[in-house]
């Protein structure tokens, strides 16, 4: 099996690259970083199809990661275009499986301009998508890209991430960040191998239901040492409880991505 990652050079693509290679599976990166035939600028759909030459199946970990101090329209353009361009050339070359990296922000509370917290808790893939911003706008039109190609007989997979941090970081940003700023956040995140493994259970998802699946992919604690609880009541009195969260428990439900690719958090930073 080839399996073709887009963001190669990025924080959560060199971590799909390691684990895709410790576990013996040729890789072929794609970055507009990467070096030599691996630098790919994926808003040219000519050079996306010359990169998936003989692989199997994609993982498109490519994005602007963050909006900030980058235009809208340089952001809508090249988050979508990129999207757009990965999956339209592997259908057409009979690619028939990708994973999609989306992210929490869909929901519309990281980038919101006014503060912004989660409608009720645990959350889960069906809650609303009540944004206001552009890059929540882009992981739509990712998540939506991915749902037509589905229709078109692919498979896909769109793994919603949350602040994907490594253990020596949480650990650097323990006690550093503001409760308030983070309720929008649900104080959240995932451990970046975590997040990698993901992807590769992805790439042989259940398709029992269907085709495509959209799956959330966060820690099973907080970033935070006081109790969820009182994290609530203070910071998000507004919010739903519909199951009880206590302690450490963290405010995502991500029981269907254990039951669509077996995926369940391991990595903790206590």
């Amino acid at each position: 099996m080839t399996v073709w990652v887009s963001g190669s050079a990025g924080k959560l693509g060199s971590e799909v690259v390691r684990q895709l290679e410790r576990d013996g599976i040729t890789v072929v990166g794609a970055d507009v970083a990467g070096p030599g035939d691996h630098q790919v600028d994926l808003t040219d759909p000519d050079a996306v199809r010359r990169s998936l030459t003989g692989c199997d199946a994609v993982i498109h970990c490519a994005a602007i990661p963050s909006p900030e101090n980058v235009e809208p329209a340089d952001l809508v353009h090249n988050n979508t275009l990129s999207t757009f361009n990965v999956l339209q050339e592997a259908w057409r070359a009979g690619i028939s499986t990708a994973v999609l990296a989306s992210s929490g922000s869909i929901y519309g509370t990281a980038w919101s301009p006014e503060p912004t917290v989660a409608p009720y808790v645990p959350v889960t893939e069906d809650s609303p998508l009540d944004y206001v911003d552009p890059y929540a706008l882009t992981k739509d039109f990712a998540e939506r890209i991915g749902r037509m190609y589905a229709r078109r007989g692919m498979t896909v997979t769109a793994l919603r991430f949350h602040w994907i941090l490594t253990v020596q970081e949480l650990h650097e940003l323990d006690g550093q960040t503001d409760e308030r700023t983070d309720a929008r956040n649900l104080w959240g995140y995932v451990e970046l191998t975590d997040a990698a493994r993901a992807c590769l259970l992805a790439l042989h998802p259940d398709t029992s239901d269907g085709r495509y699946h959209v799956l959330s992919i966060t820690a099973a604690d907080t970033r935070s040492r006081r109790p969820i609880e009182e994290l609530l009541a203070e910071y998000a009195p507004g919010t739903e409880v519909r199951r009880p969260l206590l302690g450490s428990q963290g405010a995502w439900d991500c029981s269907r991505a254990q039951s669509i690719i077996g995926w369940e958090p391991l990595t903790g930073w206590r």
